[in-house]
């Protein structure tokens, strides 16, 4: 399964922006889902989160690694039921035709819609 991302451009200073939510799709335990995001950015604000308290386990977040330079592996941990942001250095993990591939993993009980409400936001800043 697969979900392209749309990502939020903040493209004034004072201005309020809504942020968009990228669900996740992904309906079958432990199905690990790839959120595909297409930038030109250096950086960006990616907020991964959910909105379900049935979770059994945390979910996983992976970026795939770039194909570029920088090749650092960037993995970690989301706990049920939060929302957390990571800034990523796009040289990190942007592949050769300008997308990161990010990847959320739920638990062997979980599903990452049904169970975790999971979601994902990407801010760039180019104000």
């Amino acid at each position: 399964m697969a979900v392209v991302v749309t990502e939020t451009n903040i493209t004034a200073r004072n201005a309020i922006t809504t942020v968009t939510s990228n669900p996740a799709t992904a309906d079958t335990d432990a199905l690990a889902e790839v959120f595909t995001i297409e930038t030109d950015s250096a950086s960006l604000l990616i907020i991964i989160g959910g909105t379900g308290s049935s979770a059994v386990a945390d979910m996983s977040y992976s970026f795939a690694v770039g194909q570029f330079w920088n090749k650092e592996l960037i993995t970690g941990t989301v706990t049920k039921d939060t929302e957390k942001v990571i800034c990523v250095d796009t040289a990190n993990c942007k592949q050769i035709n300008g997308t990161i591939l990010l990847t959320l993993t739920p638990g062997a009980s979980d599903k990452l819609l049904t169970d975790h409400g999971a979601y994902v936001k990407v801010i760039e800043n180019v104000g």
